[in-house]
Parts: structure tokens; sequence; C-alpha cells
């Protein structure tokens, strides 16, 4: 997401000015209730914390989507969760999440006939590897913390 912010703001700087906007102003909204530390976006370690991340801001729109064209303002850059968001998933401990508006109306076993893996081949791993090698920042975060944060 970083280079994708960088290279949006090389091509389009006030497009990537409004996605940063969005951002801040979706974090503003989000830390008093954000599980973890909220000036810097980490997931606490806590089970407790990790509980309430799994549904934490499931209602905030993403600020690189663009509110009046839908479009993702950095969709070559999109994480992992984006780029599997769709169809029904079977994460690793075999449980299947699906978007409920994508299967309304289907049975369980149904959803489940037509989950994919999330990330067969660990992508996400290594390049969170990666980053925390490069980097040494660690831990999850949403995309608005990320992109708030941002240089």
């Amino acid at each position: 997401m970083q280079a994708g912010l960088a290279e949006l703001k090389h091509s389009d700087l006030e497009r990537a000015a409004r996605v940063v906007d969005r951002a801040r102003a979706s974090v503003e909204r989000l830390r008093g209730e954000f599980p973890g530390d909220a000036a810097t976006g980490f997931l606490g370690e806590s089970e407790a914390d990790e509980a309430r991340f799994e549904g934490f801001a499931n209602d905030e729109p993403c600020p690189a989507l663009d509110p009046e064209t839908q479009t993702c303002d950095l969709y070559a850059a999109r994480p992992m969760t984006c780029r599997v968001f769709g169809p029904a998933v079977r994460g690793v401990d075999g449980a299947v999440g699906a978007c409920e508006l994508c299967y309304h109306g289907a049975r369980d076993e149904e959803i489940a006939a037509c989950a994919v893996e999330m990330d067969p081949d660990d992508t996400e791993r290594v390049l969170a590897e990666t980053l925390e090698a490069e980097t040494g920042v660690q831990g999850m975060t949403i995309v608005a913390w990320r992109l708030a944060t941002l240089p």
C-alpha cells in the first residue's frame, strides 16, 4: 500500500491527498474503540484484543475506496483481504467466511462447496515477513491506520 500510495502521489497528487484525508478521518472516528495502540494503529497482543479486532470497523468504508466512483484508488496495491473479498474463503482453521450479500439465501453447505483457500501459497506471511525485515514494523492493523500514517 505504501508503494501504491507513493505511485498515486506521483501520478495524481490530488486523488492521493483525498485518500489520505479519508484515512485520517476514519482513524479519528475509530480511535476511541481501537483494540490496541490507537497511536500506531497496531493490534494489541491479548486474546481479547484479537477477538475485538475480528469485527472491528466492519461498517467503516475503506479510505482507498472513492465514494463518488466506488472504485479503489489503490487497486493494484490492495492488501490480501481485498484481493479475496467476495468469494467464500476457507481459513487456516477450516472455517468458511463469506459475504452475506454475495450468498444471500444459500445454505451453509452450498457456501462451503464454493469456498476457496485464502492464501494457498502463504503469500501474505512471506510479504509480512519481508516488510518486517525491511522496516522493523510488525503487527496487524487496518487500511485506515496504515494510510493515515504513511510518510
